[in-house]
Parts: structure tokens; C-alpha cells; sequence
């Protein structure tokens, strides 16, 4: 069982869960009106964190002012629910795990860089930074799969309890609001001018949040909170269809949330409440109101708390766990702020007022950019089991492509070599057309995004993958240095200049780094587990470790692995993936374990 031992969040409401709690559960929205031209050219709702308070609160913890303000979200976050836990984060038994899409996006500003290093714009630097304040051992885990970003690491974090890696996880997700971020949103026509109103018929964009949440998790009963609430499922899962649209049948999402119930034996007959992922985006809430129907849970009472704290990223999942969390404790479901009229399709379960039901059991749902969904659920039921396999599956490397520089390789075989390499630009063309692929998509991609789909394209050739899979049943694992900068810098000089503005929404779209996983999924119809963890170089243990899991667990019968990078500021490009089939009879040099993968890795 992994247990829920303390919490909490900061945004616009409070710097803890109980004041945020306390004024969601008043009807309190944390959501104001920003009209700073500085910022962004057009009046907007937001919700955003004051920057005077959070200073007063920082310094009580640290005098250091070196600390980004993206830093201290996560410090501080942390920090409280440590205070109100047993656990040590300084014991190797725990692993800190940071979910974010961003990080520290504000240092793409050139004042900010005469300030931190180039290195500080990555992902890895500032969880190791976070890391080292609390003085954590391990090495932190990151991970940045867009909106889902905090429910997959919650999810990720049961998973590497129950599978007795470690015993505590302290899971913290956090973004910041900058004009980067809410730039691409306005290009996205996807903001409100007011504050955001889930699935009501007047809804017509997102309320763009910061904030940070922290939640953290245990196998040991004696450090859960009094009530013993746990995680006892997850699912994950991709639409395969747009990389910024949902799924138009909500069916992906559906099956994570029953992946999640089925995980944690449970029905919709048990399910007392759902918090919704509910943006306020026209199509994002009818896809929902699908899959919570297609789940069979439309009679289910439905909390959408966007409304109050706005669309808080990589720390949404978190935070509005958090908030599910403190739902059951109270037995309380709080009010839809902003809804009036119904506004979907599917006649879910929304009413307007505050509701003090008995409350045990909940699903949390997600989705985001790259077409990916997430579901939890957290229960007072002391029936778990865990779900895996007692013995290890026999995994097998069946093929691996290696993409570098001006070559590409199968099986440590040369398939191209580019006689007159220049740039990468030249190089993914040329590559593209030896492969004689037909996808004018590809031309519209990032530069991530090119060199995954075409080392995709040459791993599934002749696999037969679709004959022997079903879609759900292929997972997508791979990690990441740089995320997404290199798109990010180039979405930056759209916006820098005032008297040059123009926010391309075709450039935004690919600023975060699992829209690479999210084109493979569409290019191939693969709609299984998927997740892309960022870190400073390859760590082909910890992948080996994480995809037994998966298959361990049944959530995957086929993978794609491996490392995907597209290095900002230096231009320098990789792509070393490995597909991996479960078989009975395995060569020692394809069996699939940590030394083949470095071996690979490093041919």
C-alpha cells in the first residue's frame, strides 16, 4: 500500500494546503485580472502567485538570492510538507521526483542570463540544485510529459515503491507564469478574459496559474495521515491523434481511468467522486465529459477547481490530487466556480453548490499537449494488492537504431551516412528521403521531433508491431537532456521584441519535449503507456528498471525506450532507441539488461 503522508500547495490562495483548502471550500477564487503590457499585450485572468509574500516566506527557510523564482516555488513547497512528516529526505530509501514543464523558462530573458548560467535553463540543473539544498542523496527524477506532468509522477512514484525500489517518494511538481508561457496560450486563442468556468455552456478558454505542489508518499502505515488515504491506482495512456487537440471520442482517456480502477480493484460502482481535469477549453471539456461516460461514471459527482487556482501546468496534477485528498478527509465536494449552464454533450454529474457527502474513494483525471492522459485513484479502501508479476519477464532487445551526427545505424550496423554533412537541417532531409517516407507532416516538426520520428521510423520497419500488439499495449519510455530549449530559444525571439511581436503557435506547440513521443504515437497509432524523463545523461539502469515495470505490471507487451536529444545551445543531435518483446528464447547479446543497453549506447 503507498500511503499519503503529508501535503502541500502553494498558488494566489495561500503558501499551504490548508489555506488554500480553507478558501476553496468558501467558494474563494485565487484569480485576478493582469493588465501588464510588459508582460503580455492584452488584458487577461491569470492567477499568479505574490511575488512580495513569497519573498517574506522564502527567507524564513534560506538567505541564499541565488535561488530562481521558479526554485523557490519547489523549495518552499517542499520544505512545509517535510515539517509535517517523519520521513527523511535525506535517507537513500527516498527518491525526490520533480514533475515541470517548464523549469526555469524565465532565464531565456538576456538580463536573466548575465545572471545564471546557460546550464540553469535545464531541467536536470535545477532539480540537481533542489536536490542539493535538502542534501537528498539520490539523483532527482524528472519529468516533463506536459499537463499530465504531476499525476505521472505521482503515478510513477507508486510504482517505484510497490516494486520496492524505494520507500518514500517525495513528489513536488511546479511552473511559473512568464511571458513565454502565456504568449503561447493567447497565439493558441486558448485564454480567457475572464477567469476560466469548466464545462460551462459560456466557456471560451483557460486561466493560465503558477503555482507548486508536494505531495508525499510512503509504504509505511505508521508515517500516513490519520484518515490512511492512499494512491491505489494509475493509468496512462495517448490519444495518437493531435499533438494539441484531444481525443474527439474521449475513448484514450477512458481507458486510463479504467486501467487506474481496474489496478485498484475497483468499479464505478465504487468511485464517490471525480476530479476533473475541466480547463474550460471548448474541446478539452466535451472529451472528458466523453470519457468519464464512456467509464460509466456520469452519475459521479464532479470537481473542476481550475476556477479558483487556474491551470497550474506540471503542478496541476498535484495540486488538485491534493485537493481530492483533502475532499475525502472532509467529505467534502467543492463548488464548480463559474458554472451555470451545462455545457457539454455528456450529462455528467456538475452542480453548482458545495456538497458534504461521504466520500472514499476518487478518480483524479489529466490530459495534455502530445495527446497525453493520466488517472488516479486515491481511497481510504485497505484492499489493495499490488499488481505484479512475482517473476521477472524475460525482456529481449529485438532492435536498436542509433541516430548520430551524419550517420544511422541498426543493430550496430551503418544504414546512412551523409558524405556532406552541414547541419541537421541537411542531414534529417537527406535521411528522410533515403528513408522514401511520405509524411509532409514531418517538414512542419521541430527539430527534437524529427529526429525521433525518423529513428522511430527505421526501429518499427519491418517488426510487424501492429499484427502483434493491440495500440494500448506499446509503451513509449524515453529521456532527454536539453527537453525542449532549442525550440523554446527559437519560440523566444518571436516574442522578445515589442515592436517585432508575433507568437507562432505552430512553434509553441512543440515546446515541450513529449510532443516528440505524442508524433510517434500519431504517426503510428500507438496509444500505450508514454513519458519522457529528463536527465543530465543517459541512465540506462534506472530506464531497464522502470520498463520491467511496465511489464511487470501488464501495462506494456512492447516498448520503445531510449534517449532522444536535440542539445541546446550546441546544435549537437542523438537518437538511441531500443524496441524490447518480451520472448522465451533470448541471445545473452540482446537479452535486454543494463550492461546490453550501455553497450549499445556507447557502440
Amino acid at each position: 500500500m503507498v500511503y499519503i503522508s503529508s501535503t502541500n500547495i502553494v498558488t494566489s490562495l495561500g503558501f499551504t494546503t490548508t489555506e488554500n483548502i480553507e478558501k476553496i471550500s468558501q467558494g474563494i477564487s485565487g484569480i485576478t485580472i493582469l493588465d501588464d503590457k510588459k508582460m503580455v499585450p492584452e488584458t487577461v485572468a491569470v492567477s499568479i502567485v505574490n511575488n512580495e509574500l513569497l519573498e517574506q516566506r522564502f527567507v524564513e527557510i534560506s538567505n541564499n538570492t541565488n535561488f530562481t523564482r521558479f526554485e523557490k516555488f519547489v523549495i518552499l513547497s517542499v520544505s512545509d510538507a517535510l515539517k509535517q512528516t517523519k520521513i527523511d529526505i535525506r535517507d537513500s530509501r527516498t527518491i525526490l521526483i520533480i514533475s515541470t514543464t517548464k523549469g526555469n523558462i524565465d532565464l531565456l530573458d538576456d538580463k536573466m542570463k548575465e545572471k545564471y548560467h546557460e546550464n540553469r535553463l535545464h531541467l536536470w540543473k535545477s532539480a540537481q540544485i533542489t536536490a542539493d539544498f535538502f542534501m537528498h542523496p539520490n539523483r532527482p527524477l524528472i519529468i516533463s510529459n506536459a499537463c499530465i506532468s504531476g499525476g505521472l509522477a505521482l503515478i510513477t512514484a507508486k510504482r517505484l515503491i510497490d516494486s520496492g525500489m524505494y520507500d518514500n517518494a517525495v513528489v513536488v511538481g511546479a511552473d511559473i507564469l512568464s511571458e513565454f508561457t502565456l504568449s503561447g496560450f493567447i497565439a493558441f486563442k486558448a485564454v480567457s478574459s475572464q477567469a476560466c468556468r469548466p464545462f460551462d455552456a459560456a466557456r471560451d478558454g483557460m486561466t493560465p496559474g503558477e503555482g507548486a505542489g508536494t505531495l508525499i508518499l510512503t509504504k509505511f502505515e505508521q508515517f500516513s495521515t490519520v484518515e490512511k488515504i492512499a494512491l491505489i491506482g494509475g493509468g496512462n495512456s495517448n490519444d495518437a491523434n493531435h499533438i494539441s487537440g484531444p481525443s474527439r471520442t474521449g475513448a484514450e482517456l477512458s481507458w486510463a481511468i479504467n486501467i487506474a480502477m481496474n489496478e485498484a480493484g475497483m468499479t464505478p460502482a465504487n468511485i464517490d467522486m471525480i476530479s476533473a481535469h475541466g480547463t474550460a477549453t471548448l474541446f478539452n471539456d466535451e472529451s472528458e465529459g466523453k470519457a468519464i461516460c464512456l467509464s460509466n461514471l456520469e452519475t459521479v459527482p464532479v470537481s473542476a477547481i481550475k476556477s479558483y487556482i487556474g491551470h497550474t501546468f506540471a503542478a496541476a496534477g498535484i495540486i488538485e490530487t491534493i485537493v481530492a485528498f483533502e475532499s475525502i478527509k472532509r467529505n467534502e465536494v467543492y463548488t464548480n466556480l463559474g458554472y451555470e449552464n451545462h455545457g457539454i454533450p455528456n450529462n455528467i454529474n456538475i452542480r453548482k453548490e458545495k456538497r458534504l457527502i461521504p466520500l472514499k474513494t476518487v478518480v483524479k483525471t489529466a490530459s495534455g499537449f502530445g495527446g497525453v492522459n493520466a488517472a488516479l485513484i486515491l481511497s481510504k479502501s485497505q484492499e489493495y494488492k499490488e499488481k505484479f508479476e512475482i517473476h521477472k519477464p524475460k525482456l529481449n532487445i529485438t532492435k536498436n537504431v542509433i541516430i548520430r551526427a551524419s550517420h544511422a545505424s541498426v543493430n550496430g550496423k551503418n544504414i546512412f551516412l551523409h558524405d556532406n554533412y552541414s547541419d541537421f537541417a541537411d542531414f534529417s532531409k537527406s535521411l528522410y528521403k533515403y528513408l522514401n517516407i511520405s509524411y509532409p507532416k514531418f517538414y512542419k516538426m521541430d527539430n527534437l521531433s524529427k529526429i525521433a520520428f525518423l529513428a522511430s521510423e527505421i526501429l518499427l520497419n519491418e517488426t510487424n508491431f501492429k499484427q502483434k500488439y493491440n495500440p494500448e499495449d506499446i509503451a513509449i519510455i524515453l529521456s532527454n537532456g536539453s527537453s525542449s530549449s532549442d525550440t523554446d530559444a527559437k519560440y523566444f525571439e518571436t516574442i522578445k521584441n515589442r515592436a517585432d511581436y508575433f507568437p507562432a503557435p505552430s512553434v509553441f506547440v512543440y515546446t515541450l519535449a513529449n510532443v516528440m513521443v505524442g508524433e510517434i504515437s500519431i504517426r503510428h497509432g500507438i496509444k500505450g503507456e508514454n513519458c519522457v524523463f529528463i536527465s543530465e545523461k543517459f541512465d540506462p539502469e534506472f530506464l531497464k528498471n522502470y520498463t520491467e515495470i511496465l511489464f511487470r505490471m501488464g501495462r506494456a507487451k512492447a516498448a520503445i525506450i531510449g534517449r532522444v536529444d536535440y542539445d541546446y545551445p550546441h546544435a549537437g543531435h542523438e537518437a538511441v532507441l531500443y524496441f524490447i518483446e518480451k520472448l522465451e528464447n533470448i541471445d545473452e547479446k540482446t537479452i535486454f539488461d543494463t550492461q546490453n543497453l550501455k553497450s549499445i549506447y556507447f557502440n
